[in-house]
């Protein structure tokens, strides 16, 4: 049975959409080594402005400096992907990240997520992701 376009689109989606919000659930928790699994071996995590880290083990070690000291909750929405072939997708998603502290959740910061993906063994993984900060 052959896959339309639409049906394509569809399936990209919700996995490109699945691999976002793994990051989130797996940085809220302190989790790096899952973190670092969500990217191809020689993945990028960009944090515009502040850091870059270039593979799985650069990317485990860079995010330890970021393990949760309270309560966070990073939301992901807005996802759209902006292109895709069988092989790659490029997608945005905005970010708001809330931080519990003694008068409650906050919301930190706003920035957006620029992400190129790459299907490896059959599952979606980031080849790219660029965190950008809103001002």
């Amino acid at each position: 049975m052959s896959t339309t376009s639409a049906e394509a689109e569809v399936s990209v989606a919700a996995a490109v959409q699945s691999a976002v919000a793994a990051y989130a659930q797996a940085l809220d928790a302190g989790r790096n080594d899952d973190i670092a699994d969500l990217f191809v071996p020689d993945g990028v995590a960009e944090i515009a402005g502040v850091a870059t880290f270039e593979g799985r083990d650069a990317i485990r070690e860079g995010y330890a400096a970021f393990a949760p000291t309270l309560p966070q909750l990073h939301l992901t929405a807005n996802t759209v992907v902006t292109s895709f072939t069988e092989e790659e997708a490029t997608a945005v998603s905005d970010l708001a990240f809330l931080q519990r502290g003694e008068s409650g959740w906050a919301v930190a910061l706003v920035g957006r997520y620029d992400d190129t993906l790459r299907l490896r063994d059959g599952v979606w993984k980031f080849r790219r992701r660029v965190t950008t900060f809103q001002p």
